[in-house]
């Protein structure tokens, strides 16, 4: 005669099974979430960087000033190549937007949707970051 108890196991198993398995997807999707925002925080100081080390006071209505620092958040470069992938899948140069103040450079994310596993994580005006204008050495002539 066969125990009542014959099918509990695979029951159980089953059971649990759901409950790791959305444990390791919530995981998973945490995680994506924070490499690729990490990215995103990364080039966008990378781009602040480059803006306030190259930034003129004319550079501020340059639009291939701008466009350099979009490519630098971008792509990684001022000029990527023509298949360059972006830092974040689906990240644009439409999506970054360039400050200059008279003493900083301004980088922002804009309009940009991280898109996860089973969501999507809007990233209006993040992350943004603010360097000081680099401040021109003064040429001294060795001659004198």
């Amino acid at each position: 005669m066969k125990s009542p108890r014959t099918g509990s196991a695979l029951i159980e198993l089953a059971g649990s099974l759901i409950v790791v398995s959305a444990l390791f997807t919530g995981i998973f999707q945490f995680s994506y979430a924070l490499s690729t925002y990490n990215a995103l925080v990364n080039a966008v100081r990378a781009g602040a960087r480059y803006a306030s080390l190259q930034s003129q006071p004319s550079n501020s209505a340059n639009p291939d000033f701008t466009k350099a620092v979009q490519n630098v958040v971008v792509y990684g470069v001022p000029s990527p190549p023509p298949k360059a992938k972006p830092v974040a899948p689906g990240l644009t140069i439409e999506n970054v937007e360039l400050f200059l103040d008279p003493g900083t450079a301004t980088v922002s994310v804009r309009g940009f949707e991280l898109t996860a596993l089973f969501s999507k994580i809007k990233l209006d005006g993040r992350p943004t970051v603010t360097f000081p204008l680099a401040r021109p050495s003064p040429i001294t002539d060795a001659s004198k």
